[in-house]
């Protein structure tokens, strides 16, 4: 009797720490089951997340990162010659601003590219600073939607056979033109031997690059005299009034002649083509698209 109860009870220990141990592996599993759904539902949130955030504030970075310019690669050389020579602009001294750029032809290789703040950037900000078409074609002043607006003056160094020499144009600007008054020229500047004008200027007023009105033109010749005549144009032409002589020249010609200003014995003469031709304009047009470049 007593070896009977004693299996009976053993087995019912025995099913009660099986129904135990069945309960923690249900436990177990119920607890590894829910791990597993919070995770992906963790990973379903992150991604859904992510997905939101790169629709919406990711986008504006990139946008402003795509629009920002990194500028371009300076030496210690480089902003040297580009401090010297917005300090030449700034003087006015357009000579030693040629001097610069016939020296450091090579340096900047990029163009069209504007040098402000102590950056050199491939687009043209609006603000002020220097901007190159071309190596040795260089405008300094204020610049809006790309061109120059507002007072600016350009040079466009040459090496000529007759000698270095540098074109220049500067006064008010507008929309990227000469408009309003202003003057341009050119200064032969080293290398003269010959016998030849080495300064002009023609000072007015300018509309869309053309000179209108009364404007006052010099001449210098290597002797460092200087001739000054005054005459009335309309779009870039001289107009002719009685002052203006028509004679012939040694071939027979036709020439116009105009005295200097109390000089009987300097005139500046021009063909009958050449004094209807609108060659009284801005020596140097501002265009990304060509390089820039002197009109002559």
């Amino acid at each position: 009797m007593n070896h009977d109860l004693n299996r009976t009870k053993r087995e019912e220990n025995l099913r009660i720490g099986i129904t135990i141990a069945l309960v923690y592996v249900l436990m177990f599993l119920l607890s590894v089951a829910g791990t597993v759904r919070n995770s992906k539902e963790a990973q379903i949130k992150e991604t859904q997340l992510s997905k939101i955030q790169a629709q919406d504030i990711p986008a504006k970075k990139m946008d402003i990162t795509e629009t920002q310019d990194p500028g371009i690669s300076l030496t210690a050389a480089d902003q040297e010659f580009l401090e010297g020579l917005t300090g030449r602009f700034k003087e006015g001294d357009l000579e030693g601003a040629a001097r610069l750029v016939e020296a450091n032809r090579d340096s900047i290789n990029e163009f069209p590219c504007i040098y402000s703040e102590g950056r050199l950037k491939r687009e043209i900000t609006d603000g002020t600073g220097l901007v190159f078409l071309k190596p040795t074609v260089v405008f300094y002043g204020d610049f809006k939607n790309g061109v120059p607006e507002g007072t600016a003056a350009a040079i466009s160094v040459l090496s000529l056979e007759e000698g270095k020499r540098y074109d220049y144009s500067y006064g008010n600007w507008k929309n990227g033109k000469m408009n309003g008054s202003g003057e341009c020229g050119y200064r032969y500047y080293d290398g003269v031997t010959q016998d030849i004008t080495v300064k002009t200027s023609k000072n007015g007023m300018f509309q869309n690059d053309l000179m209108q009105g009364e404007i006052t033109y010099s001449s210098t010749n290597r002797q460092e005299e200087t001739a000054v005549w005054q005459f009335q144009t309309a779009d870039g032409v001289i107009v002719r009034n009685d002052r203006w002589i028509r004679d012939t020249d040694a071939n027979g010609a036709v020439i116009y002649k105009l005295l200097a200003n109390g000089e009987k014995d300097h005139a500046y003469a021009l063909s009958e083509r050449a004094i209807g031709e609108d060659r009284w304009k801005n020596l140097i047009l501002f265009s990304q698209s060509e390089g820039g470049g002197t009109k002559q």
